[in-house]
């Protein structure tokens, strides 16, 4: 069996998060917290991160991972309603800088 083909049946294993299967995109994550560099500095001193962004985002995402939301995916987005202000706010930004995001 090929790697693919095991790949692609995992994706039936995937659970709904209040009626939508949704990842964290950790290529995007990298890409808005990396700052760009020359080849010499990235040679010295390796990859160069906008701290201000990762702790702010790292913070985010423990808030979204580590809550203990009660969320029932029957409700769909309605549940939302009752969450915490931080678990909004975080899940907001994190969607609204497609860290979050819908799987196809």
């Amino acid at each position: 069996m090929s790697i693919l083909k095991e790949t692609n049946s995992l994706k039936d294993f995937q659970v709904n998060i209040m009626g939508v299967k949704m990842v964290v995109d950790v290529e995007r994550l990298m890409s808005e917290i990396t700052l760009p560099v020359t080849q010499e500095e990235e040679e010295s001193s390796g990859l160069a991160i906008n701290a201000a962004k990762y702790e702010t985002l790292r913070t985010l995402l423990d808030v979204i991972l580590t809550g203990e939301e009660q969320i029932d995916d029957k409700m769909g987005y309605k549940s939302l309603d009752n969450s915490t202000f931080p678990f909004k706010l975080s899940l907001n930004t994190l969607i609204e800088y497609k860290i979050i995001k819908e799987v196809n």
